[in-house]
């Protein structure tokens, strides 16, 4: 029998348990900067915004969001492989924009890598758009 599948707010003590979900997930590149500071960090800044879901007490997805004040950011969204397609990232996603949107934060983004096509079907299936007046520039 499969194990009810539930959502909490992440914690600063999450931190193992997401960087195993990431390197799990594939496609999320850890980084240097993916540091427990950097999210206790995000944490303090946005904390109601990101979520885990857990199957019992395991970590099967998880997402991180939060905002500027200005404009809301959806960021490593994952869900182990063997939990695909079961709507759990759809769950994550909808938790994520309504506490980003209880913030009075209408516009909400996420980036997604060129040739993870996976991702890109899913992030249009949960109704985002791909814009393409812009380019993403970021600072070396």
């Amino acid at each position: 029998m499969r194990q009810p599948i539930v959502l909490d707010t992440i914690r600063e003590t999450d931190y193992p348990k997401l960087i195993k979900l990431w390197e799990a997930a594939g496609n999320i590149e850890v980084r240097q900067t993916d540091t427990p500071e950097v999210l206790a960090r995000f944490l303090d800044r946005n904390p109601t915004c990101s979520y885990a879901a857990y199957a019992g007490t395991r970590l099967i997805g998880a997402i991180l969001a939060g905002h500027d004040g200005w404009r809301g950011h959806l960021y490593h969204m994952a869900v182990k492989p063997d939990y695909r397609e079961r709507g759990v990232g759809t769950r994550l996603v909808n938790a994520a924009v309504s506490a980003i949107k209880s913030e009075d934060i209408q516009k909400i983004h996420c980036l997604v890598k060129r040739d993870n096509l996976i991702a890109q079907q899913f992030w249009e299936a949960c109704s985002f758009d791909q814009r393409e007046d812009l380019f993403d520039y970021a600072l070396r």
